[in-house]
């Protein structure tokens, strides 16, 4: 058999002869993003195509966080609209805290997607439709 599948996925291997200066160059941003040289290239590759993100591996764990902190702002805002369809709403005052906690996650989300996005410049908060910062 002339290929071999370790991972069960349909997979394609591919060999790059690279110069000793490109393949420094490839370690160091592996060392940088904390990645593997098989996954730094496939980020790279979908980066330059604009299907999907060239982020760090801390980047990546961050982001993953953040869609964690996102579900839960949901969740909270969906029990809050269940409860004003069953008539259980509270007063505005009483629900003042929540909002506060909501607003708190929301703009915590915010800030560490953009101290993510603005060192990839404003090409990528465009892209996601987010306001630019005027410095």
């Amino acid at each position: 058999m002339s290929g071999i599948r370790t991972r069960g996925d349909d997979r394609k291997r591919a060999r790059v002869d690279l110069t000793p200066e490109v393949s420094a160059w490839l370690d160091a941003a592996s060392r940088a993003f904390g990645l593997s040289r098989s996954e730094t290239l496939r980020r790279l590759v979908q980066a330059s195509l604009d299907v999907g993100p060239a982020l760090s591996a801390e980047n990546s764990r961050t982001v993953a966080a953040l869609a964690s902190q996102v579900r839960m702002v949901g969740r909270n805002l969906s029990q809050m609209v269940h409860a004003i369809h069953a008539g259980r709403a509270v007063s505005m005052e009483a629900a003042l805290p929540i909002w506060e906690m909501l607003d708190e996650r929301v703009s915590a989300i915010d800030h560490e997607l953009t101290a993510m996005t603005v060192a990839h410049g404003l090409r990528l908060r465009r892209a996601a439709h987010l306001l630019e910062v005027e410095t």
